[in-house]
């Protein structure tokens, strides 16, 4: 019944657009069709969004397969105005519908913002009136991490509209992050989430999202990779959490439990309909990202296939994946700083547990390795960088404590062992 009235309610739309078309704004015609729309929103009782996803017409959150007569001329519209998403209060009121349809009659492509209706790019936050940046950001942040909680859990449940979903809040990621810091000031701030589980699936998604930007890859492949980096953690549903939140070292049979997560989420990841076809990289990711570089993780390469490569895809969202569980309190430890978390992924770099080039790529998103930073040398020696040699951020030149200069780009060179701590690291973390 609840299905039938709002498919009444987006006829009734339809019919008010038609109308509109037709006749002028006040004909009987026009005020008939709006108040017909209204009386259904009504029934219908809640909020309804259209969503635009490329070839996906998403109405809440139900995919439409084909669009009926009755409204395709609305719909066909508003993809015309370039219009990704329609946020349509319950409470709208005739008139609300009314004024909203002039201007999708009108055809002016400007982001229409009325007291009941919001329509133009793809938003999943409420518009709100902050006070400054960093409650935009926590807002905007919060937001985000609602509808992670509901992706995630649509997902565990092997529901196809959790798909649909996880590309709204990728696309919405990956459009604000070209609003610079402000969305990754959260990351920094918001640690201590109960529920570790959505806080990181949503942080990877962000950093890995930024990193793939900073390869310079195509939006396509980005959307991709943040889809992945979204669903990589997915086979922990089945880790008991008195494990996933285990203080101290685990028992074997504890860590054979959590070593079965990349395979038990590959493994669900594929039984949703829709993934293998439309989105293989998914489990791709959720399967390798704990492998290694060096394949020194899990799961173990059987030995007959020694040829076994990892996807790209993965070796990238493995970086963004250790650096944000450092960087977040654990039952078993405090968070990781900047520098001490920044410090590892170097050591992880240089011994082939992580890929290099990503690593140096992400440490420059990260910005701490810029000229002033003190730094401890493999050979025991102390210095300063003074100079980061572009494409080779892990070997920067470094004036030791004798006066002289060292390019640790050379053969012979000692490697970075540490970064020193900068107490400007909060205000160098992802200036994007």
């Amino acid at each position: 019944m609840g299905q039938d009235v709002l498919d009444y309610f987006l006829a009734s739309l339809g019919a008010l657009f038609r109308n509109r078309r037709i006749y002028p704004p006040g004909a009987k015609q026009v005020l008939h069709s709006a108040m017909q729309a209204s009386q259904k929103l009504g029934e219908w009782g809640r909020s309804v969004r259209i969503t635009f996803l490329g070839n996906d017409t998403i109405v809440a959150d139900r995919r439409i397969e084909t669009i009926p007569l009755s409204f395709r001329a609305l719909f066909e519209s508003l993809q015309q105005l370039g219009f990704e998403s329609v946020q349509i209060d319950g409470e709208a009121s005739d008139n609300d519908l009314m004024a909203w349809i002039e201007k999708v009659v009108s055809k002016d492509r400007a982001p229409y913002q009325g007291s009941k209706i919001t329509a133009g790019s793809l938003k999943l936050e409420r518009r709100v009136e902050p006070q400054s940046v960093l409650i935009r950001a926590v807002t905007g942040y919060l937001g985000f991490l609602t509808e992670t909680q509901e992706v995630l859990s649509d997902l565990e449940s092997r529901k196809s509209e959790g798909l649909v979903r996880a590309r709204e809040v990728v696309c919405a990621i990956v459009a604000r992050l070209s609003l610079g810091r402000e969305l990754f000031e959260p990351i920094r701030e918001m640690k201590n989430f109960d529920d570790y589980t959505f806080t990181h699936a949503l942080n990877v998604c962000v950093l890995s999202s930024a990193l793939a930007r900073g390869l310079r890859l195509s939006d396509e492949m980005v959307n991709a990779i943040a889809m992945a980096a979204l669903c990589h953690d997915l086979g922990k549903k089945e880790v008991p959490k008195e494990i996933l939140n285990h203080k101290g070292s685990l028992e074997p049979h504890e860590w054979h439990l959590m070593e079965r997560h990349p395979s038990i989420g590959a493994r669900l990841l594929l039984d949703i309909p829709g993934v293998e076809s439309s989105y293989p990289l998914l489990p791709v990711v959720a399967h390798q990202h704990h492998m290694g570089a060096d394949h020194s993780g899990y799961p173990k390469v059987q030995d007959h296939l020694p040829q076994h490569r990892q996807h790209f895809a993965s070796l990238l969202v493995a970086v963004a994946d250790v650096y944000d569980a450092l960087r977040t309190v654990r039952p078993y430890r405090p968070a990781l700083t900047v520098a001490k978390a920044a410090t590892i992924l170097i050591r992880d770099a240089l011994s082939g547990k992580l890929y290099k080039e990503y690593v140096s790529s992400f440490l420059l998103l990260l910005n701490v390795m810029a000229a002033g930073r003190r730094v401890v040398l493999s050979d025991g020696s102390c210095g300063m960088i003074v100079e980061t040699q572009t494409g080779k951020p892990l070997c920067p030149m470094v004036g030791d404590e004798y006066g002289r200069i060292r390019d640790l780009s050379e053969p012979s060179s000692p490697t970075i062992w540490e970064l020193n701590e900068d107490s400007t690291d909060d205000l160098h973390e992802m200036s994007l």
